[in-house]
C-alpha cells in the first residue's frame, strides 16, 4: 500500500484585478488550504457566486480595467 503524501505547491502571489469584490474572492480562494476539507464546497460556492455576479454585471459597475 502506499503512503498518502501531503504536497505543498508554492503559487505565485495573486495580482490584485482592481476590483474589490472579485480581489476578494480571489484572496478567499488563497485562504482555502488553511481550512477543513468539509468547508471547501461552501467556500467554493460562495467564491463562484460572486465571480458569477461581477461577470453579471461586467460594464456595469462603473469601473474600468486595463486588457492586457
Amino acid at each position: 500500500m502506499s503512503e498518502i503524501q501531503d504536497h505543498q505547491v508554492d503559487l505565485p502571489a495573486v495580482e490584485p484585478t482592481g476590483h474589490a469584490q472579485i480581489d476578494a474572492a480571489l484572496e478567499r480562494l488563497d485562504r482555502l488550504a488553511d481550512l477543513e476539507i468539509t468547508s471547501h464546497p461552501e467556500e467554493f460556492d460562495a467564491i463562484h457566486g460572486v465571480l458569477r455576479e461581477s461577470l453579471a454585471n461586467a460594464g456595469r459597475d462603473g469601473i474600468a480595467l486595463d486588457s492586457p
